[in-house]
């Protein structure tokens, strides 16, 4: 017994390792693409449209294989399937930095959705498989520091290295850095129990899982904390370029503080919502509730961003309202790893294919709308209306029991 306890440790402090190592290197081609359109278009001759399908592109691939590689996370283990996408996706940021086409671009681009698609379902199964539900929210939170510590990292980092060895070599620097974290995945992970054993598939079809209101509501809810990730991601530096006329540079320090903020409270409503689940037991009060609150709070951040006039007063309310929806960041998936039981990959998938559409939809119609209205506050409104529904529908829809056998 002591040693099954120390082998999950170990195990759990290996997740926490790769995990966050993988989402900062897969979040930091989000960052690094953002600060190379100028040379990627001068040198494929594109305009913004071009560029924006290459984004759109991205988005699709990831959509398309979420739901899948989640099935695929059940039925065979997370270490092959993790390794497969993660090989495919090193693969392609490596091409993307050699090839001399603007289709083969556009190509890869979506082999790196494809393999970026499985990393969320990926990791949230393994804390499935090897996380007690008692540090599952902890645990997530630590993992998924490297998605805003991307967006700490990589202005600074990357603003120099494309200067300085330009953007096909970055794309290929990136590209080392996933192949030493694939190795790493080789060496390290292991699948729970005996490695020969054949792995029993869940009982009953995956599809029961459409049909559940707490996982439609769950996923609609992260479809809302996907548009505002993705404004973050996307329209940070153009919205304080058009609406406030500020210089680059400038924006650059701005820009770090919504994702430090959401660093701090991501792990602090992570611990909480433990906390309140090894009391409880209850998934409703400790995962959530928690999301219902943060979300809440950040569609009325929101609000007044369509109506304050200085850079500083939208630079607070837009650091808030990121960091609150930051904030329940790992309850999303803790809800999923407490009910889904052998069905967590799928159930994750699901949810990532919410996600995913965000970055498919929302950054193009906001674009649309910026450019129907001259300003960007219908968007703040949308973004806003979006959160609070997906509250809501949390609210009155998400009953998290533990479902029947029949259910997984």
């Amino acid at each position: 017994m002591s040693e099954m306890r120390t082998t999950s440790r170990r195990m759990m402090w290996t997740i926490i390792t790769l995990v966050m190592l993988l989402c900062l290197v897969n979040y930091l081609d989000r960052v690094v693409i953002s600060f190379a359109i100028e040379p990627i278009r001068t040198e494929f001759g594109i305009d913004n449209a071009g560029f924006g399908l290459a984004m759109t592109l991205f988005a699709a691939g990831a959509i398309a294989v979420n739901l899948i590689s989640g099935i695929l996370l059940d039925r065979f283990g997370v270490r092959v399937v993790w390794m497969a996408g993660l090989a495919l996706w090193t693969a392609a940021m490596f091409m993307l930095g050699m090839v001399e086409y603007w289709w083969l671009f556009l190509v890869f681009r979506i082999a790196l959705g494809l393999g970026e698609g499985v990393n969320f379902p990926a990791m949230n199964r393994a804390i499935r498989d090897w996380v007690p539900p008692a540090h599952a929210s902890k645990v997530t939170a630590a993992c998924l520091i490297g998605v805003p510590g991307a967006f700490l990292l990589g202005g600074p980092l990357f603003g120099w290295m494309i200067e300085d060895i330009g953007w096909r070599d970055t794309f290929k620097l990136l590209s080392g850095c996933s192949l030493v974290l694939l190795i790493a995945i080789f060496l390290l992970y292991r699948n729970p129990g005996v490695a020969s054993a054949p792995r029993t598939p869940p009982a009953g079809s995956w599809l029961v899982l459409l049909k559940n209101p707490t996982l439609l509501a769950t996923s609609w809810s992260f479809f809302g904390f996907g548009a505002i990730l993705y404004f973050g991601l996307t329209w940070i530096p153009g919205f304080f370029e058009q609406t406030y006329d500020l210089k680059l540079s400038t924006i650059g320090w701005f820009a770090t503080l919504p994702w430090a903020l959401a660093v701090v409270l991501m792990q602090l409503v992570a611990w909480a919502s433990d906390e309140m689940h090894r009391r409880t037991g209850n998934s409703r009060t400790s995962r959530a509730y928690p999301i219902i609150i943060f979300q809440l709070l950040a569609a009325a951040c929101f609000v007044p961003l369509a109506y304050v006039d200085t850079s500083t007063w939208a630079i607070v309310w837009l650091s808030v309202g990121i960091g609150c929806s930051m904030a329940p960041n790992a309850p999303f998936y803790s809800i999923l790893t407490d009910l889904y039981g052998e069905r967590t990959g799928a159930a994750t998938g699901v949810m990532i294919t919410f996600f995913s559409a965000s970055g498919l939809l929302l950054p193009t119609l906001i674009g649309l709308l910026t450019d129907s209205s001259g300003s960007f506050d219908s968007a703040f409104i949308l973004m806003a209306a979006i959160v609070a529904s997906g509250a809501m529908g949390m609210f009155f829809f998400a009953r998290p029991v533990m479902p029947t056998s029949s259910d997984q």
